[in-house]
C-alpha cells in the first residue's frame, strides 16, 4: 500500500507538467470507432454510464483529484455522485502506467468533465475503468443500427423498465430472431455498456451490447468487431445454410460433435477460456476441441 502511494505522489508531479492535448487516434476516415487500448486514451471523449439501481447511491468509482488517495484508501463517501454525473462527457487528459505488483501493470487516468471543467481520476482494474462507455461508440451505435432491423444472439431479452412496468418480464425471441432498435443508451454493465432498446415480439426489451473492444480487457478481444458478439446484421436462417435440426439444437442450448464453431458459439455463447491457439474451448467443466472449425470431441475438464 504505502508503494503505491509513493507512485501516486509520483504521477502527480509528472501531471504538472505535462499537457491535455487532443489526440486524434481512435477515429478512422470514415469515422468508424477503433479498438483503443488505454494507453491510447489521451485525448478521447468517454461518457458516464447508467449504474444497476443499488450501485446508483455509492456513485461512480471516480474521484475528484484532490479526493484520490482516500478515494483509492476505500473511503466512499469521497466517490463521484451518480446523479449529478450520469450522461456526461469526459475527456482523457492522461493516461500514466503504475506497478500493481506481481509484474501486473495498471493506470491511473485522469479526465475533465467537459461542461464543468471537473477534474477528475480513476485507476484501472485489468486496463479498464467501470462506468465510463467510448462516446464515439455510443455515436456509432446509433448511426449504424438505429431504425433497423438487427437478429438477437440471445434466446430472451430483458424487459425494458418504464414508470408504468418498473419490474418488466425477459422478452422471449429466439437466436435470430429479428427486432428493431427504436433508440441507443449507455448501458448499466461495463461489458455490455451500451443498450440497443428493441421491439420484440410487439414489446419494448434491451439487446446489450459493446460497439469495439475498447475498455474490454485484451485477453477477450479478437479479429471480429465486438458488436458481432452479440447481434447479426441480416437474418442467420437465411445466411447460414443450416438444417431445422440443427437450429433445434442451438436454441436448446444442445452441443453434439460435428457442429461448427459458430454454431457452438450461438448455442453455449462465448467460452469463458481457449487454449491451443484457439482450438480448445472452455465451457466451465467442459471442454470441447476443434479440427478447424468443426468440432470433434467434448471431455470432462
Amino acid at each position: 500500500m504505502k508503494r503505491f502511494f509513493c507512485c501516486m505522489v509520483l504521477v502527480m508531479c509528472m501531471l504538472l507538467g505535462l499537457g491535455s492535448d487532443a489526440a486524434k487516434a481512435g477515429a478512422s476516415a470514415d469515422g468508424a470507432s477503433q479498438n483503443l487500448k488505454i494507453q491510447q486514451w489521451k485525448g478521447q471523449s468517454f461518457t458516464f454510464m447508467s449504474l444497476p439501481d443499488d450501485k446508483q447511491a455509492a456513485g461512480y468509482s471516480i474521484f475528484k483529484v484532490e479526493n484520490a488517495s482516500r478515494g483509492f484508501q476505500g473511503d466512499v463517501s469521497v466517490r463521484i455522485p451518480y446523479n449529478t454525473h450520469v450522461g456526461k462527457q469526459v475527456v482523457i487528459t492522461e493516461v500514466v502506467p503504475f506497478d500493481a505488483g506481481y509484474g501486473l501493470k495498471e493506470y491511473m487516468v485522469y479526465m475533465n468533465v467537459i461542461d464543468s471543467g471537473e477534474k477528475l481520476v480513476a485507476r484501472s482494474m485489468r486496463s479498464q475503468v467501470n462506468g465510463l462507455v467510448l462516446t464515439a461508440d455510443l455515436k456509432n451505435a446509433r448511426k449504424h443500427f438505429l431504425g433497423k432491423t438487427v437478429y438477437s444472439k440471445l434466446r430472451e431479452l430483458p424487459g425494458l423498465a418504464t414508470s408504468e412496468n418498473p419490474m418488466p418480464q425477459a422478452v422471449k425471441v429466439g437466436i435470430g430472431a429479428p427486432v428493431v432498435v427504436a433508440d441507443v443508451y449507455p448501458g448499466i454493465q461495463i461489458q455490455d455498456p451500451i443498450w440497443l432498446v428493441v421491439t420484440a415480439n410487439g414489446q419494448k426489451a434491451i439487446l446489450p451490447m459493446n460497439y469495439s473492444w475498447t475498455n474490454m480487457p485484451q485477453v477477450f478481444w479478437n479479429d471480429r468487431p465486438a458488436w458481432q458478439d452479440d447481434l447479426f446484421l441480416e437474418d442467420p436462417h437465411k445466411t447460414f445454410n443450416w438444417s431445422s435440426d440443427m437450429w433445434k439444437q442451438i436454441e436448446t442450448a444442445s452441443v453434439t460433435v460435428g457442429m461448427l464453431k459458430e454454431q457452438v458459439r450461438l448455442s453455449w455463447g462465448e467460452a469463458t477460456d481457449m487454449e491451443q491457439d484457439g482450438f480448445v474451448w472452455i465451457y466451465g467443466d467442459k471442454k470441447l476441441t476443434f479440427n478447424g472449425d468443426v468440432l470433434i470431441s467434448i471431455e470432462a475438464k
